[in-house]
């Protein structure tokens, strides 16, 4: 048993998507119960991958999942599985090195670029070291930090809420049911926006059942399927040890997951009692400065962090909204742009001032006190005090909320910093290991080859552009890669190398209809929904009365008269049916979000798995082209 508690310990500190992990607690306090489905789902995938994929990797004696394909069924076969490793590695590498640009940037001033080129540097330096103790140490050390990132809040937030010392599982279980007291308090008074309002212990409110349950599915198999995973956990040719190293890895995994759920109840419950409590704008709790100075919270469409760009911007010259436009960065000219003009005069004008005399008072204080006001005047909030459907508050962002709610923000930033930088270098060196080991040049595997090298460093190359040059969702792009690693390598994992009738068209057929349909259903679903509506109009769960309007909308785009009424119409219409985070979208299959996708690709990937497989000859005993 001793050893295979590190192997578990390495395994756990890379096993899951690090932006997606440091998500979680803000997705759960989106959607309560609902949103409990990531955990479940990140938890059971390394419990699979333990039990069912690592083990079939050290039965066949092959340490990467390409060489497991190409030993048994031929070259063509495991250069397809390559591909798709690069394909799923390239979005979680993106999401990792994004993390680590808006951590260095919004924790110290650094730009994301610099943050972004370091990280690759490392990332390549440690993921293509021959020796891989070095990253095998590192992703433990990585989960021991994790483990005191999430657990030395709860301690702390346990004893500033109880005034003394008391474990975080007691404070936790009556702080469920105060937050339900709450709850109720708000929605008597009519404080909340049932758009964007979940009560937290309240199962199926932004999730149908049957949603709740492929999101689960595709989570579970896409992990389960991550290359890097299996292969930290098949060191041996013993299936067994494999499986209780497995066994450490799920134990580990679990103990993080346990604590996720309690940093959001501790973040909802602040936030929702300072909105019962009528809590001014003017006196904005402490706990809520660190989010909106990042720019990951927004109070009537202004954040401190944009208030900071306007006055450098001030400073720097810039004398009118559109100069303050050109002048602040992408992100922050958007929201500067989409604010009243009359909000934008009144930011405008005190923040020239600040950027005269920054001495005489803080910028929270300024945007308290004169900012936020003006925006909530604008948004008919006349009693300019905190509303909920006026706070958004991005899932990253939550973190910041319980680091301040700690008492000790700047230790506990530090801290959770540190453990989620170490952990998402540990991750991208595996990742970036994984892809270069993807390539079967060699018969082991196990030696680092130059196109498996060159192969690696591309697939870094393009995820840091991506990361640096475009826009995205992190939790969106991480799902989307894990949905492709279900549909495209676990039929071929699970049931090619476990079904002795499995040939090697068969397993093809199953990694390109499975990948296929689910990167289908994810792209056409989100950037052509009202073509997929059109096509699969019977297969959509669309309500009487959307179907109703988008039928109506859709005449009105077909009719109108000018082109400026025609584009607001498409426009309309493709917000209709692709819906959003408060409202289900027409473009669907059964009511089944695009995040769910890899449900239909394994279903897919199996089926064409199992029929090529009948239809073709078997060669046992010997390797398939």
């Amino acid at each position: 048993m001793n050893g295979t508690v590190f192997p578990g310990l390495s395994a756990a500190g890379r096993a899951l998507p690090v932006a997606l992990l440091a998500a979680l607690p803000g997705l759960v306090f989106a959607a309560g119960y609902d949103h409990l489905a990531y955990g479940v789902g990140l938890l059971a995938g390394v419990v699979l991958a333990g039990l069912l994929i690592a083990p079939r990797l050290a039965e066949a004696a092959a340490p990467t999942i390409s060489s497991a394909i190409r030993e048994k069924f031929g070259a063509v076969a495991a250069r397809l599985a390559s591909a798709l490793v690069a394909l799923v590695a390239m979005p979680l590498l993106a999401a990792d090195f994004a993390l680590a640009g808006l951590v260095f940037e919004r924790g110290l001033g650094i730009a994301p670029v610099f943050a972004v080129l370091a990280m690759l540097a490392l990332v390549v330096l440690l993921g293509l070291m021959r020796d891989a103790r070095t990253l095998a140490v590192l992703s433990a050390a990585a989960w021991l930090l994790l483990a005191a990132s999430i657990f030395v809040p709860l301690v702390l937030i346990a004893f500033v809420a109880e005034g003394g010392a008391t474990l975080p599982v007691t404070a936790y279980g009556l702080l469920m049911q105060d937050l339900q007291g709450v709850e109720e308090t708000l929605i008597e008074r009519g404080l909340v926006d049932f758009d964007t309002f979940s009560a937290h212990a309240a199962p199926f409110i932004r999730l149908i059942e049957r949603d709740v349950f492929a999101l689960v599915v595709t989570l579970t198999l896409g992990i389960a399927a991550l290359p890097h995973l299996a292969s930290t956990l098949a060191q041996t040719r013993n299936p067994a040890v494999t499986r209780f190293a497995g066994a450490w890895a799920a134990l580990f995994v679990m103990i993080l997951m346990l604590g996720m759920p309690a940093l959001a109840v501790y973040a909802k419950h602040a936030i929702y009692s300072a909105i019962a409590n009528d809590t001014p704008l003017a006196s904005l709790p402490h706990w809520l400065e660190a989010p909106l100075a990042a720019g990951v919270a927004h109070v009537h469409g202004t954040s401190l962090h944009l208030f900071e760009q306007v006055a450098s911007a001030a400073q720097a010259g810039s004398r009118t909204a559109a100069a303050v436009a050109d002048a602040i960065s992408a992100g922050a000219g958007s929201q500067w742009q989409a604010l009243d003009p009359d909000v934008q005069q009144v930011m405008f004008a005190a923040a020239t001032q600040h950027a005269l005399d920054p001495q005489a008072f803080s910028a929270w204080e300024v945007y308290r006190g004169t900012v936020l006001p003006a925006a909530a005047a604008v948004a008919g909030n006349d009693g300019a005090i905190l509303m909920q459907s006026g706070l958004v508050i991005e899932p990253l962002g939550f973190l910041l909320i319980v680091a301040g709610l700690t008492g000790f923000p700047a230790a506990v930033l530090g801290l959770m910093a540190l453990a989620f930088a170490t952990a998402a270098l540990a991750v991208s060196a595996s990742l970036v290991r994984a892809v270069a080991n993807a390539v079967p040049d060699r018969a082991d595997g196990r030696v680092l080859t130059f196109p498996g090298i060159m192969l690696a460093l591309a697939v870094s190359v393009i995820a840091v552009g991506a990361a640096v040059f475009v826009t995205m969702d992190l939790v969106t792009l991480v799902v989307s890669a894990l949905a492709i690693a279900a549909a495209g390598l676990f039929p071929a994992l699970a049931l090619g190398l476990a079904w002795r009738r499995a040939t090697a068209a068969g397993v093809i057929a199953a990694m390109i209809a499975g990948a296929g349909v689910s990167g289908y259903y994810t792209a056409a679903t989100q950037l052509f929904p009202v073509a997929f509506y059109t096509t699969w109009p019977t297969l959509s769960n669309a309500s009487e009365y959307a179907i109703e309007e988008f039928e109506t909308l859709t005449v009105e785009a077909r009719e109108a008269e000018t082109g400026a009424e025609r584009t607001q119409a498409a426009a309309a219409l493709e917000d209709l049916a692709r819906g959003s985070a408060t409202r289900a979208g027409l473009a669907n299959w059964a009511g089944i979000d695009s995040p769910s996708s890899g449900i239909f690709g394994v279903l897919a990937g199996l089926v064409a798995l199992i029929l090529v497989s009948l239809v073709t000859p078997s060669r046992r005993g010997r390797a398939q082209p």
